[in-house]
């Protein structure tokens, strides 16, 4: 029986054989659009409550993207002359299997990409909390995680399977990212208590700066915020001041400029990507699940995140978004 994992290939497998995809690319080409491919993690090992792209499926798309469209960066958007459909690989984060899997494909295929980095993970080596979650959760028994008792949380892990720890993994994350700072540190001991109780876990490695600086020769490096908040649930105060540390960081440790910041989450206010524009920044990144245009200096992005080669494609040509262009 197939599990839901396999349904997806199947549906998609499905939508190729009916040219889906090629209908999909001939409008992107006759709009004009550019695809902003929005990753994270590209490893062979799983984590079932946030799961990184695999090598093999990394690499199916590269190929995809090779063959169908022109694979650029920012800087060069609005310079590009090939007659095939723009496309950027914009990876957030900052993980060091990025250097470890994603970079040597990316080099393997002669193709470049943007990373977007955070400062607070470099200088520490540690990653963002909702990822120390992850590795957490990844590793203790289900009646640990079914422990956790947080006001106004009420799920529970009902089994062991891949599809409902993602479900699960998700859903505690975005309880706790989309709020203030503040309210979510009143929340944090009750996450710290539980993980007391678990041995010592294994915890994702993140780039320091030097492999930051190292992939500067080839790579377009931006900022994701100083310490990945979600800045719709900030003050304008707050959000200035991280930037500010972006800033900061970038010219005096990275010795780069910062000429591209991508929203933790894609979570912003009005008039914060202006206030960016304003301070030097060229090319802001958001989410969305849409199309940008070579004229936009705000982009939308599309988010990979595909189990199988077959999914992949089609959200690297915007499936989710394809109402924008049908």
């Amino acid at each position: 029986m197939l599990n839901r994992a396999g349904f997806k290939k199947m549906f998609f497998t499905l939508l190729h054989l009916a040219r889906q995809d090629a209908r999909l690319l001939q409008q992107i080409q006759a709009r004009e659009l550019v695809v902003v491919l929005n990753l994270h993690q590209v490893s062979p090992h799983q984590n079932h409550f946030w799961p990184p792209l695999s090598p093999r499926v990394f690499e199916d798309l590269l190929i995809f993207l090779k063959q169908h469209f022109e694979v650029t960066r920012f800087d060069a958007l609005a310079q590009t002359t090939d007659a095939h459909p723009r496309a950027i690989l914009s990876f957030d984060d900052g993980y060091h299997n990025f250097v470890e899997y994603a970079q040597p494909l990316l080099e393997k295929h002669n193709l470049t990409a943007n990373l977007n980095v955070i400062p607070e993970c470099v200088e520490t080596g540690k990653p963002i909390w909702n990822v120390r979650l992850y590795d957490f959760l990844n590793v203790v028994p289900r009646s640990l995680i079914n422990e956790l008792r947080l006001p106004d949380f009420t799920e529970r892990l009902d089994d062991d399977s891949a599809t409902n720890k993602t479900r699960f993994g998700l859903r505690l994350s975005r309880f706790l990212k989309n709020r203030a700072v503040c309210e979510r540190d009143a929340l944090w001991p009750h996450i710290e208590a539980l993980m007391g109780k678990a041995d010592v876990f294994p915890v994702t490695r993140m780039m320091n700066a030097e492999d930051v600086r190292a992939a500067a020769r080839k790579h377009e490096i931006g900022a994701h915020s100083f310490a990945h908040e979600s800045m719709a649930f900030q003050d304008d105060q707050f959000f200035q001041d991280d930037s500010r540390r972006c800033f900061d960081y970038f010219r005096t440790k990275l010795r780069l400029p910062l000429t591209i910041y991508a929203f933790p989450n894609g979570s912003h206010r009005a008039g914060q990507p202006e206030w960016l524009q304003q301070a030097g920044v060229e090319h802001v990144l958001l989410v969305g699940e849409r199309f940008s245009t070579v004229r936009e200096r705000v982009h939308p992005r599309f988010t990979i995140y595909g189990l199988s080669a077959v999914e992949a494609r089609f959200q690297a040509l915007g499936y989710h978004g394809r109402k924008t262009i049908i």
